[in-house]
């Protein structure tokens, strides 16, 4: 875990002061997660994925995959936005047997295929323009 909270201060171009102040937590308390005395709480890491959206929290947590969400390419189409939910480009078309469909909780519902191409959807984060995030894991 260290290792990776040090790429993510070096490929912000931070010190871990600015870092620290970042995430609001103290600077002492980074210093002791850095040199790997302690490891971050459930708070430090909120704070991390608040700060930084563009960070994997799967990379963070286990470093398995790449550091950032989504690869530094352009997607196929402009992502558009629309009454606070973000769009994505459309999928192909799959016939309707193949569909599986999910309830988006809160009082806006949408219908989203949950699997293209064999693959299942595994969890869904709401980012919002005032920082904050809802977290939606499929069990």
């Amino acid at each position: 875990m260290k290792d990776r909270l040090n790429e993510i201060i070096e490929k912000k171009g931070l010190t871990a002061t600015k870092f620290a102040n970042m995430i609001d937590v103290n600077p002492s308390a980074i210093s002791h997660l850095l040199k790997g005395r302690n490891k971050p709480g459930y708070d430090v890491l909120v704070n991390i994925a608040k700060a930084f959206p563009d960070i994997s929290m799967d990379w963070l947590l286990t470093g398995k995959g790449g550091i950032y969400n989504h690869p530094a390419t352009e997607p196929s189409a402009p992502i558009k936005e629309a009454t606070g939910l973000i769009q994505t480009p459309k999928e192909p078309e799959q016939a309707p047997a193949e569909k599986e469909t999910a309830a988006i909780p809160g009082e806006i519902a949408a219908t989203i295929p949950l699997s293209t191409n064999k693959k299942a959807l595994k969890r869904i984060i709401l980012f919002f323009s005032d920082g904050s995030f809802e977290d939606y894991q499929k069990d």
